[in-house]
């Protein structure tokens, strides 16, 4: 039996949204109340399990899968969707292949896609329902709205952890400000972060079923994402205490199990935090990436010699504009600039505060 990746089913996915030409078979077989066994194979793959049928080598639209569709056997595709290589085929898969269907079509289905590694497609008739079958892989297609229903509840859910989101990188520029940051309150935003990536990991999967009709939606989310993988990543580089990629704790911080994810001390020792829960009591300096990014006009190469010289936010807060003139790339107008920004980040804190 041949494995199939989770990137080959959602490629096979978005080639089944509404507006492709074969959805639009696939609806049209439901419509009119027909079953149906579809094989998406090369002329190879389908020789293994084809012992008869009628060849047909003709170019692949919906109104001919329609028609060929309402014999009783299977339809062989190619790959590519561009050819009907067989109709009427008869399909005979390994006996040997183990499965869990009972009905004909189904049960051929699931062997032959387990055989093969390649998609199979069984319409009931009875109850106009589509399966795909790809490798061990076995998914219904959704209905639309159905569909649509679910991503809209997840919005709901993502606008609530954007809101919580926002209120914490609030309180966490404060304490940057302030110099009084604990592990917990970095802790507390990269899981808001986390549930917010996981929320639109899913919500993008089911995009790919929606195909044209999930614009409205898209831009949305879109709006609701703004900023946060590149909050996570200035995050990390503010707190980490490893030389490691941002991009590789990133990576570990999203694999942790739910139950590690939801331990601050856990999280911190992905970004190199050593001493156990004793250490969540001990306040931590923020670098400052952050901060100073919400600086209008400081490139991020200004930023980060900033750091290398200063070392840390509350230098830099502490530091003159005479001292901070002496850094590369800040002339006398740029480090007033630098005083003038954290001012008014202060105040503007303080008034929503």
């Amino acid at each position: 039996m041949v494995t199939v990746s989770e990137e080959q089913f959602l490629e096979l996915l978005g080639r089944l949204a509404p507006g492709t030409p074969l959805r639009e078979a696939l609806d049209s077989i439901v419509e009119l109340g027909n079953g149906g066994l579809i094989l998406i194979a090369d002329e190879e793959q389908a020789k293994q399990v084809v012992q008869s049928g009628f060849r047909i080598d003709a170019e692949f639209t919906p109104q001919r899968l329609v028609e060929l569709a309402k014999m009783d056997r299977a339809v062989v595709i190619d790959p590519r969707l561009r050819k009907i290589l067989y109709a009427n085929a008869y399909l005979v898969p390994d006996p040997e292949i183990p499965s869990e269907e009972t009905g004909t079509r189904h049960l051929t289905a699931d062997k032959v896609a387990k055989q093969l590694g390649v998609p199979v497609i069984a319409i009931s008739a009875t109850r106009g329902r589509v399966t795909i079958y790809y490798g061990e892989i076995k998914y219904v297609l959704q209905d639309l709205s159905a569909i649509s229903s679910r991503v809209n509840q997840a919005l709901r859910i993502l606008e609530h952890y954007r809101n919580a989101f926002d209120a914490l990188l609030e309180e966490l520029t404060v304490l940057e400000l302030e110099g009084r940051v604990f592990p917990f309150h970095v802790a507390n935003v990269i899981q808001s972060i986390v549930q917010m990536l996981e929320t639109e990991d899913e919500i993008r999967r089911w995009f790919i079923e929606l195909g044209r009709e999930k614009e409205l939606m898209e831009l949305l989310l879109e709006w609701m994402m703004l900023g946060v993988r590149r909050t996570f990543e200035l995050i990390v580089r503010d707190f980490q205490q490893n030389d490691r990629p941002v991009e590789e704790v990133i990576e570990e911080i999203r694999a942790l199990p739910t139950e590690e994810l939801l331990s601050s001390e856990r999280i911190m020792q992905v970004l190199g935090y050593e001493g156990g829960e004793e250490a969540l009591d001990v306040a931590i300096p923020s670098r400052g990436y952050r901060v100073l990014s919400e600086i209008p006009r400081l490139p991020m190469s200004v930023i980060e010699r900033l750091v290398e010289e200063l070392g840390n936010l509350q230098r830099i807060l502490k530091a003159s504009e005479e001292e901070l003139m002496q850094v590369k790339g800040i002339a006398e107008v740029r480090a007033r600039a630098i005083k003038a920004g954290l001012a008014r980040l202060k105040r503007r804190l303080a008034l929503e505060r």
